[in-house]
């Protein structure tokens, strides 16, 4: 897992993050509380886990062909025979025949055959497992990217609302002069600057609305006044992610796995299998022969197809295709993995780059407004250039927050590769399947055998727009 810093960054309103969303103020949410709730709600997860059930019922039905099966046979009916077992003439009437026996069968050997089709779906049941893990990352993604996508629309409709105060100031002052100098050109101008400030926002606020309603969809509920601002993970460096620790890898190493005992159980399909079985049979006038016919038996029985027309050699030729599938997918899956976290680190390091840069022109912008304002009420700076710095001041803080936001998602995209995104913003127990494979509720204490992964190592926090100290 990659050593990830952490920050506390500030929150639009009131609440605090810390550790993964611990408790929020009444009418706010966290991260964490929204994960947890999107877990439970997505519908897409719970119909992952059916595939989990599924396959846990297959892996049961493979492992009852290795247990010991008992049966029950039973027949009546009418029953004619003229010659009795030893040859003699027999009664040559019409019998009431009827007999039951129990009938006991254990597997003792078939070359692997039984036992390797149970490991296969074993090995298939882990991947289901595995990309339903997948998933659960997938949705928490999803979640946060959203999350942060609110934050940061409500940051920026203060932005543009403040930018339209400023605009209605100056369009007030350049009235006033109008007024008194009978000059209309710049009230023209401010007027029209001041109906884009206002677009802006109604811009902003669309933008608000369609991240809300992606957050009712994935989490089921609407979305609460204040959302607190989670801790902005930083990647230390490229090298140090794992993406041997993706759950979709995962999945494909559990699949390939299960290839090759497909394979070796083909191998034994069509070898000879040998049963011990017991048997013990009551029955009166059995076989058309009156009085009682009572028996018991002990045996190992053996079956063996001898020639089977080339199937067999047929069926290793595909398991053998399937395993050459199988790695190529793996291989494929990880190269996938490590060239989107390439693109992705790229443009993570490149945000902070920017943000370097937009905060020190931000910086910059703030001395030179006071500086207009200076000029503008000596008389030597002309209005409408206070407009100017203002749109100027205001692009400046939208990029700024757009930046932001983008290296903050691009950082949890980075902990999404590596299947850690859960386990840093929900904690590890989030990761964790709340039902058994079989659907069941968990037995208290009892482990459920999760692969969960290890605890992202935290540094010092640091707040958003804070650069880390050298």
């Amino acid at each position: 897992m990659p050593l990830i810093v952490g920050t506390c960054v500030a929150v639009l309103g009131t609440a605090r993050a810390g550790e993964g969303g611990e408790s929020a103020p009444r009418g706010s949410i966290t991260l964490k509380e929204a994960i947890t709730k999107a877990l439970t709600y997505d519908p897409t997860v719970r119909k992952i886990f059916a595939d989990v059930i599924q396959a846990d019922g297959f892996a049961k039905e493979m492992r009852a062909d290795m247990r010991p099966q008992v049966f029950l046979e039973a027949s009546a009916g009418g029953e004619r025979r003229d010659r009795s077992s030893d040859g003699l003439a027999a009664s040559d009437e019409w019998l009431f025949s009827r007999s039951a026996s129990l009938v006991a069968r254990q597997l003792i050997w078939s070359k692997g055959y039984f036992s390797n089709r149970y490991k296969d779906a074993q090995q298939r049941r882990e991947a289901s497992l595995m990309l339903e893990k997948e998933q659960r990352e997938l949705t928490a993604y999803a979640v946060t990217g959203v999350f942060l996508d609110i934050i940061h629309a409500r940051r920026q409709i203060v932005y543009a609302e403040n930018n339209v105060s400023e605009h209605s100031r100056v369009l007030g002052l350049a009235k006033e002069r109008a007024e008194a100098a009978g000059t209309q050109a710049d009230v023209d101008l401010s007027d029209a600057r001041y109906n884009l400030a206002l677009n802006l926002v109604r811009e902003r606020r669309l933008a608000l609305k369609q991240a809300e309603a992606k957050y009712v969809r994935l989490v089921g509920e609407q979305v609460p006044n204040s959302l607190a601002m989670p801790r902005v993970p930083t990647v230390k460096s490229f090298d140090s992610l794992d993406f041997h620790q993706n759950w979709h890898y995962l999945a494909t190493l559990h699949q390939s796995s299960a290839a090759a005992l497909q394979k070796e159980a083909l191998k034994g399909k069509y070898a000879p299998r040998f049963y011990l079985e017991g048997r013990g049979t009551v029955g009166q006038d059995v076989d058309g022969i009156k009085g009682r016919d009572n028996s018991a038996s002990a045996m190992i029985v053996m079956s063996w197809d001898l020639f089977d027309g080339g199937r067999r050699k047929a069926e290793i030729q595909q398991a053998s295709a399937d395993i050459e599938r199988q790695e190529a997918i793996t291989q494929e899956v990880l190269d996938t993995l490590r060239q989107d976290a390439a693109a992705h680190w790229a443009d993570y390091t490149s945000a902070g780059y920017r943000l370097d840069l937009l905060r020190k022109y931000s910086k910059s912008l703030k001395g030179t407004v006071g500086l207009y304002r200076e000029q503008f009420d000596l008389g030597t700076r002309p209005l409408l250039s206070m407009l100017d710095i203002q749109n100027e001041v205001t692009s400046a803080n939208i990029r700024i927050a757009d930046e932001e936001r983008d290296q903050a998602k691009l950082g949890y995209s980075l902990l999404y590769f590596t299947s850690g995104l859960i386990t840093y913003a929900a904690g590890a127990e989030q990761i964790a399947t709340p039902r058994e494979p079989d659907g069941s509720t968990p037995v208290p204490g009892r482990p459920m055998g999760d692969r969960v992964p290890e605890p992202v190592e935290l540094a010092h926090a640091r707040s958003l727009g804070q650069r880390p100290s050298k």
